[in-house]
Formats: C-alpha cells, structure tokens, sequence
C-alpha cells in the first residue's frame, strides 16, 4: 500500500508539473520582449478634438508619438497619448483643399522619417468612377516637422488608377504605395538618378475597371522581404495574398485561410512588432479585427484564429479602419464614415483596447493539448488517495 501510495504521489507531482509548463507556456506564438521602449497606454481613450476624423494611426515608436491622417482636413495630427497634447501639422495647396484627401501617416522603420499619403478624394467620394486628380507622397521630418520631399504620383499612373490608401516599406529604402480603384501598388525607389532622387514605378496593377473595390491594406514586418495585402475583389482567388519585394515587379501569391475565416471587405492591417511577425490583425469594417497567424512567419498559409467584435459600446458606433499598436497595447482605431462624405462635427473618437482579446485568441491554442484528458486524468489519480 505505501508502494502504491508513493506511486500514485509521483504521478501527481509529474502531472501538476506537466500543468505548470503548459500553463507557463501555452503556444507557440513567441511574443517580442517589448514592442518598443514607449510605455504601455492605460487602456482605451478618447480624443477629443472637432472634426479629427482620423483615417489611419501610427505610432512613431522613436518619438512615442501617435500620428494621425487627418482624412478630410487633409492635414495630419500628432497626438501625444501620454500627455494628451496635440499638434496639427498642414501642407502647403492640400491641407482645407477639398480635392484632398490624406489617408496615411507612417513612420518608416528605416528612415525615421514619416510618409503621408495626400490623395485626390474623388476616387473615394465617387467608389472610383472618377480617378483623376492629383495624388503625391510626402515626406515628413519628424523633429522639426517640416515637409521634406513631395512626389507625384500621378505622373506614373496617368490618372489612370487611384485610390491610394496605405504604404509600406523594405529595407532597401523603397515605399510601396496601395491604391484600391481597382488594386494596384507603385513603388517608389529613391535609389534612382533621374533628377528628382526617386523612381516611381507601377509594380503591381490588377486589370478591372476603375470601380473595382480591390486591394486596401498593406503590411509587412521589419527585415522581412514578405509584403501582405488583401483583395477584396477576388481576383487572386483569395481575400489575403503575399508579394517578395525583392522582386522587380509584384507578382500576388494567395494565401489560403483555415477554420473558414476570410478577410473579404476589410481595410487596413497590421503585425504587431510583439508578435514578431507571425500574427496579422485586418480591420473588417463594423465587425471588427480578424485575427491570423503564421507560426513560422512565412505566411505560406493562415490560421484563422477569430474576430475580435467591434460591436462594443467604447467604440461609439464606429467602424473599425485600423489597429495601432502602443507600447505593448493594441487599439482599434474608429472612424466615421455615416456622419457623410466630408465629416461632420463629431468632436469624440475613441481608440479601443483590445489587447487581451487578441492575446486570448493568439496564445490559447487548443490543439497544443487535450486539456479535458489531463484534467481526467489528475482526477482519478486524486481518487485513489
């Protein structure tokens, strides 16, 4: 009897143990340390400021500092989440010009300058009926917040095409630029001589008419030569594809979705620096943020891990464009589009934490382990005391 006694106490102290390590360790996704040196934001807040109407967030993580595009001002907004403070940054024959619109302010990881997008709001007030217009990139310092450089987009496309909405960038210096009606990404390539110090050329373009809602989010990750992006028309018969950016023009690779999630008629997305990588948030419009995984990073193929809902009283009714990331937090960000094509005088918009819904989905894998059989398992092994 005291044999069997000490038996069954070894196997319990064993399977507490084997419970401890997968409590300690419950999946795979390996998160940062840090996503960056800003402190974390105490949880979700509001900005209070008439007309703000922001499009898109960034967070500088060099200054901790949130940049936000101004849509239908045409300026863009850098807000201090600590302190509060705002600072409202215009641009010369864009800025309270209604043919203007700008849809993105980001930080480059390599340049530590920030990239705005100013764009004809044609394309967008109209669904892309009407694409003509002006669309430049601008470059910010982000110190002295002077203008840098601006460039025109609109002499590679020909008008042709717009919509831009979103950016990105690769380690070789270039700005990939996304435009919706229909999809399309112009690279700009500053290592060009040819006078103005950058090459704009059409990477990738999808051959629809002007109205076809395609692509409208970028993202990749830092040192990475994957570049993400969702299509919204199908017409890489996928709702999310990968470029290699280290390609001379851009060629989509689909990239399949598992557990029947899709990311059809989303808009921006985002991988967070602390997940390193290996999970991408996509804004779905009222419904919320899908969330996917690749647990290598490779993104060959997605995991559909689950919708984080928008339908939450802190987001005010709004729809969800993006996420920002914030020290280690992760916040939705609301825009308006019901109160009409140019805003309205709505002086709240909330940024929504939902940094512990995602790490829910993200970390609790339950195919890691049978967790009903374990815990059967130390049941019985208690009955026998």
């Amino acid at each position: 009897m005291l044999f069997q006694s000490s038996l069954r106490l070894i196997r319990l102290l064993a399977l507490l143990i084997s419970l401890t390590i997968i409590n300690a360790f419950p999946v795979t996704t390996q998160l940062a340390s840090r996503a960056s040196s800003c402190a974390d934001v105490n949880g979700t807040f509001v900005i209070n400021e008439q007309g703000l109407y922001p499009e898109n967030a960034n967070f500088d993580a060099a200054s901790c500092q949130l940049y936000l595009s101004v849509v239908y001002n045409a300026s863009v907004a850098v807000y201090d989440p600590y302190l509060g403070n705002m600072t409202v940054i215009e641009f010369a024959n864009i800025t309270r010009n209604p043919e203007f619109h700008i849809d993105g302010a980001v930080a480059s990881p390599y340049t530590s300058t920030i990239f705005i997008l100013a764009n004809a709001a044609a394309a967008f007030t109209t669904q892309g009926q009407d694409v003509s217009g002006t669309n430049m990139l601008l470059q910010l310092d982000p110190v002295s917040r002077n203008e840098i450089s601006r460039v025109n987009l609109t002499e590679t496309t020909q008008g042709a095409y717009g919509g831009f909405q979103d950016l990105e960038f690769d380690m070789r210096g270039n700005v990939y630029v996304l435009g919706t009606f229909p999809g399309s990404i112009v690279r700009v390539e500053p290592e060009a001589n040819n006078g103005t110090g950058v090459n704009v050329v059409e990477w990738w373009k999808v051959d629809t008419p002007t109205t076809t809602n395609g692509m409208a989010g970028l993202a990749t990750f830092r040192n990475s030569n994957v570049l993400l992006a969702n299509d919204n028309a199908g017409t890489t018969n996928s709702s999310l594809v990968k470029f290699d950016m280290t390609q001379a023009k851009g060629t989509p690779v689909p990239i399949p979705i598992s557990n029947n999630r899709t990311i059809a008629g989303s808009d921006a997305m985002r991988l967070p620096v602390k997940y390193n990588g290996t999970v991408l948030l996509v804004a779905v419009d009222v419904a919320g943020i899908e969330v996917l995984r690749s647990k290598d990073g490779t993104w060959d193929n997605a995991e559909g891990l689950g919708l984080v809902s928008n339908n939450v009283s802190a987001a005010m009714g709004g729809s969800v464009t993006n996420t920002v990331e914030i020290g280690n937090r992760i916040l939705m960000v609301e825009e308006f589009f019901a109160d009409g094509p140019n805003g309205g005088n709505r002086t709240q918009f909330p940024f929504v934490d939902i940094t512990d819904e995602v790490d829910r989905l993200v970390i609790v894998d339950p195919s890691f382990v049978d967790r009903s059989r374990l815990e059967k398992e130390q049941r019985s092994i208690f009955k026998g005391f």
